[in-house]
């Protein structure tokens, strides 16, 4: 009969385990946002199981960590960790299992947080898939080494990873559609009407809190002398190089955006117009020794800058054409700039 209850009372603690799970699951599935998904799941884990310590692990080179690359952190409670590949696989069984391990927890140390939580004596580690392909895991610790044991079974863990992995499959696909719909497809930049949403945003932003919001106006010199002498791929080559090389110049709360054809904005919240001609001076600099791949063609650009604090940015549209005249007095004052650019090839 002790047996009996005893049974009994197992099969209840699971049910209710089982049951935990599908709440997660079921939750996480209407999730559409790679912030909210995060930050959902791992929410959801630590109040439904109680456990301390529950965080992401990204593999730096995967695709998943270059959709998440530029978004706003997640909010909620989401640590993440980027981590190398090579470091990772090891730790891993194969066929995508989960490790639980409560005695050697140094050798994980690739996946944990930084700086690393204090007392963990037991660890739970969960592949996570994209479309197949390992991207990196869901990560659970204790300070108990009872909580997660190498002989315990980890079948719900498992298909709670599998679950996970769907969302990150659906997810990606509507980040991609959503991205495409804000962005230039041969920069990757923000299109020119994703910008005007942005500064505008930035605009009542910079009025409601007392701050300065700057703006600067690029355009190539002599764009369509390259695409005549050279051809338009390399036309495309020299504007994709440009953007990248811009995108990553710039701070994580910069906005920079394809405006037209060789234009490109870079939306500066909290900066001076000086600070903004900093900038710009530090992007001519680094784009006067590199040329272009391939091509071997060196990047020549003018920019125009403004700010909010001019009595003439009355609104979005006000200020980017304050900068758009900046730019244009700069090149009126150097007219020469551009053909004997052309005329040293580049140089």
């Amino acid at each position: 009969m002790h047996d009996k209850a005893r049974i009994l009372e197992v099969l209840r603690r699971n049910e209710a385990i089982r049951a935990k799970f599908f709440e997660v699951e079921s939750e996480i599935l209407t999730i559409l946002r790679f912030e909210d998904l995060f930050a959902r799941l791992v929410c959801l884990i630590r109040d439904k199981f109680d456990i301390p310590h529950v965080w992401i692990t990204l593999f730096a080179d995967g695709e998943l960590a270059r959709l998440l690359d530029g978004m706003d952190a997640a909010p909620g409670c989401c640590p993440m960790v980027l981590a190398e590949r090579g470091a990772v696989l090891p730790l891993l069984p194969p066929r995508g299992l989960p490790v639980l391990d409560n005695r050697d927890l140094e050798r994980f140390a690739p996946l944990l947080p930084r700086p690393a939580p204090g007392g963990l004596r037991s660890l739970a580690v969960a592949p996570l898939t994209l479309d197949g392909r390992l991207v990196g895991t869901l990560n659970q610790a204790d300070t108990s080494p009872a909580r997660f044991r190498p002989d315990m079974d980890a079948t719900l863990l498992a298909q709670l990873a599998v679950k996970v992995s769907l969302c990150l499959s659906n997810v990606t696909a509507h980040e991609k559609l959503a991205r495409l719909a804000l962005c230039d497809p041969l920069t990757g930049l923000l299109n020119r009407r994703a910008m005007e949403e942005r500064l505008h945003a930035e605009f009542l932003r910079a009025q409601r809190y007392g701050a300065v919001l700057s703006v600067a106006f690029i355009d190539m010199d002599d764009f369509k002398g390259v695409n005549d002498t050279l051809g338009h791929d390399a036309g495309d080559a020299m504007l994709a190089f440009f953007a990248t090389r811009l995108q990553k110049l710039a701070r994580k709360v910069d906005s920079c955006a394809r405006y037209a054809g060789d234009e490109f904005v870079v939306i500066l919240p909290s900066t001076e117009a000086d600070q903004a001609r900093a900038f710009m001076d530090r992007v001519e600099q680094f784009f006067r020794y590199a040329p272009v791949p391939d091509i071997d063609r060196l990047v020549r650009f003018s920019a125009g800058v403004a700010s909010s604090a001019d009595p003439r940015a009355t609104s979005p549209a006000a200020l980017l054409k304050c900068a758009d005249e900046d730019l244009f007095a700069r090149k009126a004052a150097r007219p020469e700039r551009a053909r004997r650019a052309v005329g040293q090839g580049g140089a």
